[in-house]
């Protein structure tokens, strides 16, 4: 009977559509394995199949690799193919890491109207080339299909499109592929390794998130005549391409008119330490703020006014003071990413650490030595952190044994995301976490190392005894 029950609830569409729902929700973390799980739902039943295509189509990741031209060219032929114009007709997303798309968007477009977010990425090569040649003439105008469907537009991603003076291939591709930027009126969010000041201009009404890494800054000039039109912005990553130009002019201009930001990722080529401060200043809701290769005046520089409600803080290597200082200005402080002290790296150091760290839910262990030795991590650091954490990060450097990814797991009763270097056979790393089942809160797993290797026996082991463990990978 309560075999029959369940197959007639699970037959029921409301129900399989909140349990497609729930494992949708999980493609930020796992989109391939996301992929094959809807695929394989599609096959259970009619009503699966219905319903499972919707969620299989919303938001396609087509990653590039071995078989992924025929991959887009299946993608494409679904997309006309009648018989599934209503399950694409959802898409919102698409995620697709090949260049190769881009002269093919009318066909994107013309059965996608919900189409709002896209990715225009391309990784062909070591050194980002493309790997073969394309005809430049469809790129040189845009189809109107294909500027409607931008129109539409309110994530665009180009992050791999680079310039590289000498491959003419590369630099037309890139200068086509920002050309479609003109066509996005209502973008919020454009990702981008190039600019095209003049596009971004007329696109910037909307756009609340810009991420940029220089390859040309504007100048002072068109610095004053574009940064007004940026005051929505609420999240800025200002990278900085080797050997390029600074950008001083643009981010010192840009820190008088931003008053929104709740995200800040800088590197000390993009910014100066008066504009920095005064960007903090200016933005007192600042929950993240990431500090690329800065030196300590950068640090300081935010922590004269620090934001109160400032959560993330990467530092980087700084002066053992300056952590002890943030974590005593900003109260609800619960990361400091990969931040680590240059000097005075002490026992003292980590006992006034611990002190202070009352907030900390999120640990990044990038070698012992951060901690001055592995035997003061385990043995106090972690003893004391770890039924507060709900993230830790262990770097490549430093293997963990079976003994030791224990204790973490022992000690860290409240962890949802672990990513760690094992060394050990599958079985004897399933036993520690086998350790925990009744109380973990296990979500994500990724474990990497020399030679770990786990059967598909183990990983269901795994998944059968973690119960809410939805990403697991090694």
């Amino acid at each position: 009977m309560l075999t029959t029950a369940t197959n007639r609830a699970l037959a029921l569409p409301e129900i399989v559509f909140e349990i497609l729902a729930c494992l949708e929700a999980q493609a930020e973390l796992c989109p391939q394995q996301v992929q094959a799980s809807l695929r394989a739902c599609s096959l259970v039943s009619r009503t699966w199949f219905f319903d499972a295509n919707v969620f299989l189509y919303r938001n396609p990741y087509i990653r590039n690799g071995r078989g992924s031209e025929s991959k887009v060219n299946a993608l494409v032929h679904t997309l006309t193919t009648t018989n599934r114009g209503l399950y694409v007709r959802s898409l919102s997303r698409c995620k697709l890491e090949l260049w190769e798309m881009f002269p093919s968007l009318d066909k994107l477009f013309d059965p996608c109207p919900r189409l709002s977010s896209i990715s225009l990425c391309f990784r062909s090569g070591e050194k980002g080339h493309l790997m073969e040649p394309f005809e430049t003439e469809a790129f040189r105008t845009l189809d109107p299909t294909i500027a409607q469907g931008m129109a539409h537009i309110q994530e665009l991603d180009l992050t791999s499109v680079s310039i590289n003076s000498v491959d003419k291939d590369d630099t037309t591709y890139a200068d086509a592929a920002l050309n479609c930027i003109s066509a996005c009126t209502r973008l919020h969010k454009l990702t981008t390794t190039r600019a095209d000041w003049s596009n971004i201009r007329t696109i910037s009404k909307h756009l609340t998130d810009l991420s940029i890494s220089f390859l040309a800054p504007p100048d002072l000039k068109t610095s004053v005549a574009l940064a007004p039109s940026l005051v929505n912005l609420t999240s800025l990553h200002l990278h900085h391409a080797p050997q390029a130009i600074p950008a001083h002019d643009f981010s010192r201009v840009l820190a008088q008119y931003c008053r929104s930001l709740t995200k800040l990722d800088i590197c000390p080529e993009s910014i100066t330490t008066y504009s920095l401060e005064s960007l903090v200043l200016h933005n007192p809701g600042l929950v993240s703020i990431y500090l690329r290769n800065c030196p300590d005046i950068y640090t300081a520089a935010v922590l004269k006014h620090p934001p109160q409600n400032l959560e993330f803080f990467d530092m980087g290597t700084v002066e053992s003071q300056l952590i002890l200082m943030a974590l005593a200005l900003c109260p609800k402080l619960t990361s400091t990413g990969k931040s680590a002290p240059r000097n005075n790296n002490t026992v003292e150091f980590w006992q006034s650490f611990l002190e202070k760290a009352r907030q900390i839910q999120e640990l990044h262990v990038e070698r012992w030595s951060d901690f001055h030795s592995k035997d003061l991590f385990f043995n106090t650091v972690l003893p004391k952190l770890g039924p507060q954490l709900v993230r830790i990060w262990f770097g490549w450097r430093d293997l963990l044994g079976c003994d030791e990814l224990e204790q973490v797991l022992t000690s860290c009763d409240r962890l949802q995301v672990l990513r760690a270097p094992v060394k050990g056979n599958g079985q004897n790393l399933v036993r520690c976490f086998k350790k925990v089942e009744c109380r973990s809160r296990l979500r994500e797993v990724r474990l990497f190392g020399d030679n770990v290797k786990f059967c598909d026996d183990d990983k269901r082991r795994m998944q059968r005894f973690l119960p809410v463990l939805c990403s697991f990978s090694t």
